[in-house]
């Protein structure tokens, strides 16, 4: 064993080195690598035939000694972390011992591998500490939005009472000054869609995960009702009831049933609200016979980063689904319109399904 030539592993970046038992059955170490030469300050003619009892005196040098008798006796691999105290500063190292066995079951010798965890841990705590800081700025300006948009609602919504009242007391022959006062009502309108959307977002982001129980038919139909009181559209629901997080899929329901109504250019549109039982959990489907969405809104509910125009609604849903580690995905129907699949990973049957 002592003539092998284990020059290669000085090109290996992490620590390693070789024990093998001597003639009284202790491991001692055989070879050290560059970068052991490096992590411990020994040379590997310093180490060489020695125990780690010798080269490291007091509890660790005992602890390792322990660790690598254990491996010797039951030509088990087995990791431990472990302390050094190089150049007075402590350091975390994770040691890993990988017995290698002769043909006939003998230990030949034992490859050791370190892993220095401290630098790993700090790196860590850096990346945890940047991730929080960017979601502590990504919660302040979700709740600025908030706020904005509830502050921008009333005087949008005046604007467009004043801009009522002008078309009103205009003369019937002032054609220039209507024009402006309708398009200033548009303008309103338009801001107000857009405030609407902002609130979306922000109900949907900060929505708290409760898992409850409920019936979907009767769900869909209070939203239903909600958004269509006169029952112009055609808007149905499969029923069952089920467990899973209700305010998520009602936020989810009413935004998708809300934007068909509103994008559509029918007068009465056909809406379904469906179960699809995928084995490892429920999906929701909702399919309308609406015009469909544009290629870029189906890329951005893919994954792809958000544009100005894809609406701050479906922005939000879509934030709401991962962090439930859900997903929301949208196909347009060959026969015209849309269906959105929803997977919550919560979502379980309590009942049957019940067609409707």
């Amino acid at each position: 064993m002592s003539s092998i030539n284990f020059d290669a592993l000085d090109y290996v970046a992490q620590p390693v080195f070789v024990l093998r038992p001597d003639k009284d059955g202790r491991p001692v170490y055989i070879f050290w690598n560059r970068a052991a030469e490096n992590l411990s300050g020994h040379s590997r003619h310093y180490v060489y035939n020695k125990t780690a009892r010798d080269i490291y005196p007091g509890a660790f040098g005992e602890g390792a000694q322990r660790r690598h008798e254990e491996t010797l006796h039951s030509k088990q691999a087995q990791s431990y972390d472990i302390m050094l105290s190089i150049d007075d500063e402590p350091i975390e190292v994770r040691v890993t011992l990988h017995p290698i066995l002769n043909y006939d079951d003998s230990m030949l010798a034992i490859v050791g591998t370190s892993v220095v965890l401290t630098s790993l841990r700090a790196s860590q705590q850096l990346e945890l500490e940047t991730y929080a800081m960017i979601e502590r700025a990504r919660d302040e300006m979700e709740r600025y939005l908030a706020f904005a948009a509830h502050d921008l609602r009333a005087p949008m919504r005046q604007m467009a009472g004043l801009a009522e009242m002008l078309q009103e007391e205009l003369p019937a022959d002032a054609n220039e000054a209507r024009e402006l006062a309708s398009m200033m009502e548009q303008v309103s309108q338009k801001a107000q869609e857009l405030i609407t959307d902002v609130l979306k977002f922000s109900e949907a982001t900060n929505a708290t995960v409760k898992v409850e129980s409920f019936d979907l038919r009767l769900l869909a139909r209070d939203i239903f009702t909600v958004l269509d009181p006169a029952q112009r559209h055609d808007l149905g629901s499969d029923g069952g009831r089920i467990t899973g997080d209700r305010t998520a899929v009602q936020i989810i329901l009413r935004n998708l049933v809300d934007n068909a109504i509103k994008h559509s250019e029918k007068d009465r549109i056909w809406l379904r609200i469906q179960l699809d039982d995928i084995g490892d959990g429920l999906d929701l489907l909702v399919l309308d016979n609406g015009p469909g969405l544009p290629e870029g809104t189906l890329d951005f509910l893919e994954g792809k980063s958000y544009e100005y125009g894809q609406g701050f609604g479906l922005l939000g849903l879509r934030r709401l689904v991962q962090i439930r580690q859900g997903t929301i995905q949208a196909v347009n129907r060959p026969e015209g319109g849309t269906m959105f699949r929803i997977h919550l990973p919560n979502l379980r049957y309590q009942q049957a399904l019940e067609a409707g």
